[in-house]
């Protein structure tokens, strides 16, 4: 098989390892009086390890204090309050493709005849998915008020070095933040 034809299957497989990134908002909420910040109070999952959930908090906190809002431990004093969750989960994913072969019959001299038929391919890649949401509430009214999100396919360099997917993925979905 030549370069150019294997060249699109590897373009359309490392395109798999790409961070997907969403949001949604609450269209009544004024963004504009937002100026400082505190995290939500809850306990973490036990099921994380607690490395990853610090990464995940100093990443979140330097990601909003790069955008201008102020940190304040005390609630009473923030404007939004912070929370994110972390998890992966095994994903299958299975594409099918009609995959053409030949039938050959001989002809004369050298050359060969032959049909063509499709069949069906078939390819399973099992996976380890990684999510990251962030959720924005507002500190007086405790509405949620926005939703991020970001979600990749798990390398095993993603999980020996998690604080720089962790960065990654938290800058991509804080650049969503605030919308508009």
């Amino acid at each position: 098989m030549g370069l150019a034809v294997l060249l699109p299957f590897v373009l359309a497989l490392s395109g798999c390892e790409t961070l997907r990134v969403g949001s949604d908002y609450d269209r009544a909420a004024s963004f504009a009086n937002y100026h400082t910040f505190t995290w939500l109070p809850r306990q973490q999952s036990t099921y994380v390890n607690p490395m990853v959930i610090e990464q995940a908090k100093d990443a979140i906190l330097a990601g909003l204090e790069q955008k201008g809002y102020r940190y304040v431990s005390d609630p009473a004093e923030a404007d939004f309050a912070v929370d994110f969750t972390l998890g992966s989960h095994e994903r299958v994913d299975v594409q099918t493709y009609p995959q053409p072969y030949t039938w050959p019959w001989y002809g004369y001299g050298r050359y060969w005849w032959g049909y063509p038929y499709w069949g069906s391919g078939i390819d399973v890649t099992r996976y380890r998915e990684g999510t990251l949401a962030i959720d924005v509430f507002d500190a007086k009214t405790h509405r949620p008020v926005w939703h991020g999100w970001a979600k990749k396919p798990l390398s095993h360099e993603d999980i020996a070095h998690s604080s720089e997917s962790i960065r990654k993925a938290v800058d991509a979905v804080l650049a969503k933040f605030p919308p508009g």
